[in-house]
């Protein structure tokens, strides 16, 4: 087995954590339900499509209009909903055999992510899989959404590369459109929950996938 002949001339990945390295995504809209029905309000896939890409407290900001919360007080009860569940996501299939091939071939790594570094970490260390990246990118720790290209561009330099050089695995539409925008090589995860984006994932990357043993190809 060998990986797909785009790796070959690319020095870096950036993975993007929730609906990409990790089946996380129904584990997001489990604590968006549970955040609405403790505090007055129904989630609605009008917010999930208008959360998908906002850093932690952006969403927060966004999801306290519809309670009797503050931005702040909302992502305190965000997080301990997360927190009690995000340890125990799945790596999405073919994950850990992937990252091992890369790490071989000494492709640098990180992941950019929406979500806050504590809870990235703890699926990290669970899985082992820290000594994999280089640094972990996320919502409280990077000035830039998702939606910008220039998180990608920030992400490629640190690792010590341009973006024409890596390439940005993404679940999400508006971040692998910035990905793209960036100058990067963008590989689409679909998934059920980015269901209503998979005609524009298909449409903007330069391959789709559904999980990582897709990007191996058998050799003789």
């Amino acid at each position: 087995m060998d990986l797909h002949s785009i790796f070959d001339e690319k020095k870096g990945i950036i993975f993007d954590m929730d609906g990409t390295l990790i089946d996380s995504t129904q584990t997001w809209i489990d604590a968006d339900i549970e955040l609405g029905y403790q505090n007055g309000f129904v989630y609605t896939e009008e917010m999930l499509i208008a959360t998908k890409t906002l850093k932690f407290m952006k969403a927060c900001e966004y999801l306290s209009q519809f309670c009797d919360l503050t931005p702040q007080e909302t992502a305190e009860r965000y997080y301990q909903i997360l927190e009690s569940k995000y340890g125990d996501c799945p790596l999405t299939l073919g994950a850990k055999d992937f990252l091992s091939e890369c790490k071989k071939r000494d492709l640098k790594m990180c992941i950019l992510t929406a979500g806050i570094k504590p809870l990235a970490d703890k699926v990290l260390i669970k899985n082992n899989l820290t000594g994999f990246f280089e640094f972990v990118a996320s919502a409280d720790n990077i000035d830039y959404d998702k939606r910008d290209p220039e998180a990608f561009r920030v992400c490629a330099e640190k690792l010590g590369f341009k973006t024409s050089e890596v390439i940005v695995i993404e679940d999400s539409f508006h971040a692998a459109e910035a990905a793209k925008n960036a100058g990067a090589l963008v590989i689409g995860m679909i998934n059920s929950g980015n269901y209503f984006e998979h005609d524009k994932l298909r449409g903007i990357c330069d391959l789709i996938i559904t999980d990582f043993n897709a990007l191996f190809a058998v050799t003789p």
